[in-house]
């Protein structure tokens, strides 16, 4: 597990579901993201960085993790690991607030009870969240960071055994079939996409009610939310058909940015949305 350093130097950017070892990424070397990271003194990996969730390959998905940190010190800037329901088990991190509050980063899958409604592990994974659930007492329960771990617990019940698929030319094309089976999993996908933005904000009523923008990923929908005076913000992934941004904090200013790929490697592409930063005030967000 990855230590946590506490304090933050800025500019710090954010990304999300990066997926590097998974055989559809479109990531296939770290040394890809070097334009993203040498921008910034801290890089937020908002969960699913690395693959975790397979027994026989987790020795490459902690070696893999190691890569992106070392690829990112050698940049210049400080790597911070937030765990994602891939990556349960990466660091001891479920959620970082930022700006003296006013900003959330967090994976988002908790904002499903059952973790990722869309997949073939959907009921396994909500029994295990019960179960998880269960054991917390009251004080816990509604501790935010425990109930992100409760929620990474239930992750691991999957601890997938079957064999991965190889990295070939086929491999995103096998992703996309495998995701749109059966007929009904599309609309699982769809309807979980239409949901998150209310959730998010959901969330952020219960556990941080002054926080004014939350930053997820999870759904791998990249876009932009405004829910009363709440941001909702969605990184999206490095998987096919995914769009994919960059968040960027410096002062009291925070910066949306599309990731684009020139030549092979990723680059922040140029500003889509700039929003001031302030925690809500007492009377804002009912």
């Amino acid at each position: 597990m990855i230590e946590t350093p506490q304090q933050f130097e800025e500019p710090i950017r954010i990304l999300s579901d990066l997926h590097f070892g998974h055989p559809a990424s479109i990531v296939a070397q770290p040394e890809q993201l070097v334009p993203l990271l040498r921008e910034a003194k801290t890089v937020i990996f908002n969960g699913d960085t690395v693959e975790l969730r397979y027994l026989r390959g987790r020795r490459i998905g902690m070696r893999n993790a190691r890569l992106i940190r070392e690829i990112c010190e050698a940049a210049g800037a400080r790597p911070i690991f937030i765990n994602g329901n891939h990556d349960p088990i990466l660091s001891d991190l479920g959620h970082v607030d930022l700006a003296d509050g006013a900003v959330v980063a967090t994976h988002g899958d908790l904002l499903f009870h059952d973790i990722s409604p869309w997949s073939h592990d959907s009921e396994i994974l909500a029994e295990a969240h019960t179960r998880e659930l269960a054991t917390l007492d009251e004080d816990a329960f509604l501790d935010f960071e425990k109930r992100l771990h409760a929620s990474k617990r239930a992750s691991l019940a999957i601890e997938l055994h079957r064999p991965r698929m190889p990295r070939d030319s086929l491999a995103a094309l096998r992703t996309v079939l495998r995701e749109c089976w059966p007929p009904w999993r599309p609309l699982q996908v769809f309807h979980s996409w239409s949901v998150t933005p209310a959730r998010a904000e959901a969330l952020m009523r219960v556990f941080r009610p002054r926080a004014r923008f939350i930053l997820i990923g999870h759904t791998h929908f990249s876009g932009c939310w405004q829910r009363g005076p709440r941001t909702i913000i969605n990184t999206g992934s490095f998987l096919p058909l995914s769009g994919r941004m960059a968040v960027d904090i410096q002062g009291a200013e925070l910066t949306v940015r599309p990731v684009v790929i020139e030549r092979g490697v990723f680059k922040a592409g140029v500003p889509l949305m700039h929003f001031p930063i302030s925690r809500l005030s007492p009377d804002e967000g009912y």
